[in-house]
This record gives C-alpha cells, structure tokens and sequence, in this order.
C-alpha cells in the first residue's frame, strides 16, 4: 500500500532530481490514462521533449514544469515527490502542499495515493475565486462536500448551489467550473477518483 507522501531530500545531486520527476510525471501519466502524445498535445510540448524529461535525460525548464503541472493538474511543487510511505498513516499538516489555483481559490492536497487514484482536497474559496480561470474536464470522478459557505458548480449547461453540508458528485469529463458567487468565505474537502469515466 502507498499512503503518504515523502517529500525527496534537498540535497540531491542534479541526476537523481531529473530522475525523480520524470518518474512522478510517467507516474502521473499513467496514472491518468494518458499517452505521451496525448501529454503532448495538451502542453504543447514536444513528445521527445516529454519522452526525455520521463526518462530523467533533460533538465526541464521551470516553464516546461508548469507545463506538465498544470495539464497533469498538480501542483508543480508535487513532481518533485519521491513517493509514498507506509511509516504512518497520518499526513501532517506540514507535509501537504497548497498553492493558488489559475482561478484565485487556495487548494490543500491533503492525500495523493497514486495506487488507488485518490487525491484529497481541502480547499477555500475567497468571494470571486474560481478553481480555474474557465471550465475544465479530465478522466475520473470529483466527489464534494462544502463545510461552511456555499458553492456554485456549473456543470455544463447546469449550475447548483451546493451550502453548508451539502454534497456533490459528478462525472469529471463534464465541463465544470466550481466558484464562489457569494460574499462569505466557503471552505470544502473535495476528492478526485482518477479512474477512466463511462
């Protein structure tokens, strides 16, 4: 079993870094249910450049990173993850990674099991924020629960209210947009089931 992340050590050498994220970024990958030209296309990255970078031959840029980040939809600082643990099946706060997503909310990825392709959430949404700057799709399913506020998901030609307590569930290959359209701060755990949807 694979529960925990383990950030890699600061002091490695160039070579083992390269080698780390290509493996988390093939791991990804696949992971997704994606080819390398399907990877490609999205990132507008060569498919020698992707081959390369998995393989650990090339020093990406940071612009290539992001790339791949954004299409693969972690965060950057996540393709630097060696792997998994099974020390502990607690996850410190100090160990997950949060950033800033295109749409402005702040997102907290509390768990990442790449084996069962689960991935946990905790996010907040200020007035305004969106989890993207427009609707995006990709394989798998999304599972919701607003703790406090309320939530407007749009999915496709449909949009729901989702408040305190409340819950949604939907195919992620639909189109959606999750925002906060209201005046209060909205705070969600939100989970992604990365298995290829019907």
């Amino acid at each position: 079993m694979t529960d925990q992340l383990a950030l890699a050590p600061t002091t490695r050498d160039l070579e083992s870094t390269l080698a780390v994220i290509g493996s988390r970024v093939r791991s990804l990958r696949r992971e997704r249910q994606l080819t390398i030209v399907e990877l490609a296309a999205m990132t507008e990255l060569s498919v020698s450049m992707i081959s390369t970078v998995e393989r650990g031959q090339t020093a990406p840029s940071l612009t290539t990173l992001h790339a791949l980040a954004e299409a693969l939809e972690v965060p950057l600082a996540s393709l630097f993850v060696v792997g998994m643990t099974t020390e502990s099946p607690v996850v410190p706060l100090d160990q997950q990674t949060e950033w800033e997503t295109a749409g402005g909310a702040t997102r907290r990825l509390a768990v990442d099991n790449l084996e069962l392709g689960v991935e946990m959430y905790v996010d907040t949404y200020e007035p305004g924020d969106t989890h993207n700057r427009q609707p995006s799709h990709h394989r798998g399913y999304e599972f919701g629960l607003v703790v406090d506020g309320t939530l407007t998901v749009a999915l496709d030609d449909e949009k729901h209210q989702v408040g305190p307590g409340d819950a949604v569930h939907y195919v992620a290959q639909r189109n959606h947009l999750i925002s906060n359209e209201g005046d209060e701060t909205v705070r969600a755990v939100w989970f992604n089931l990365r298995r290829r949807s019907s």
